[in-house]
C-alpha cells in the first residue's frame, strides 16, 4: 500500500512539473550558426539584399499551436528587434494565441512557407505591392503571424494565393483591428 502512494505521489509531481512547464514562455536569442546561414543562402538570402546575416539573430522560442499545446519554434528577424520580439511573443504565449507554425522561411520550398501558415520574419523578398523595393521582411523588420489565415491585400488581390481575407470568419489565429495582438504589436511600437 505504501509503495503504490509514493508511486502515485510521485507520478502526480511529474505531471505538476509538466503543466508548469505548459504555462511558462521561454526563448533564446542566438547568433546565426553557420549551418543555418548555409542554408539561407539561395533561399532567404542572397547577395545584394539589404541586410547582412551578421544583423539577423534566430530566437528560439516556444509557442500556443493551433491544437493548444506548447511547441517549439524558431524566428529569424533583426538582431535590434530581437528583445522587443521576444517580449511580443511572450505576451501572445500569455494571451494564449494560436500560431499555427513558427519555422525560418528556408525550411519550406521555396515560396511555400506563406501557404503553410507560418508564421515567419526575415526571408530577403521584394515589397508585395511595389517589386521595384524590398519588404520589410529583408530588412528582418517584419514578421507575417499566420499567413493563410491574415492575408496580405493589394490591388492584385490576397498574398497568399488560396488565402481568404473575410474579417468576419472565427477562426484560431486570425487578427483583426480589435485583436488583443494587434494591440499588443502596437504596445510595442509594430504597426
Amino acid at each position: 500500500m505504501r509503495a503504490l502512494l509514493l508511486l502515485t505521489t510521485g507520478v502526480f509531481a511529474l505531471t505538476a512539473a509538466q503543466a508548469d512547464e505548459v504555462k511558462t514562455f521561454k526563448a533564446s536569442v542566438d547568433v546565426l550558426t553557420p549551418a543555418q546561414r548555409d542554408k539561407m543562402l539561395g533561399r532567404s538570402w542572397h547577395e545584394g539584399c539589404p541586410v547582412p546575416l551578421d544583423d539577423l539573430v534566430s530566437i528560439h522560442l516556444n509557442y500556443v499551436g493551433f491544437d493548444g499545446a506548447v511547441h517549439d519554434g524558431v524566428l529569424v528577424i533583426h538582431r535590434k528587434l530581437a528583445k522587443e520580439a521576444v517580449e511580443i511573443f511572450g505576451e501572445l504565449f500569455a494571451a494564449r494565441f494560436p500560431i499555427e507554425r513558427m519555422r525560418p522561411y528556408e525550411d519550406f520550398p521555396i515560396a511555400e512557407s506563406e501557404a503553410s501558415n507560418d508564421t515567419v520574419g526575415f526571408y530577403c523578398r521584394p515589397a508585395e505591392d511595389n517589386p521595384k523595393i524590398f519588404s520589410s521582411h529583408a530588412y528582418g523588420i517584419s514578421v507575417d503571424v499566420n499567413p493563410m489565415t491574415n492575408p496580405y491585400h493589394d490591388p492584385r488581390g490576397w498574398s497568399p494565393a488560396g488565402s481568404n481575407g473575410d474579417r468576419n470568419r472565427s477562426v484560431p489565429g486570425l487578427l483583426n483591428a480589435e485583436s488583443e495582438v494587434v494591440r499588443i504589436f502596437m504596445r510595442h511600437d509594430w504597426i
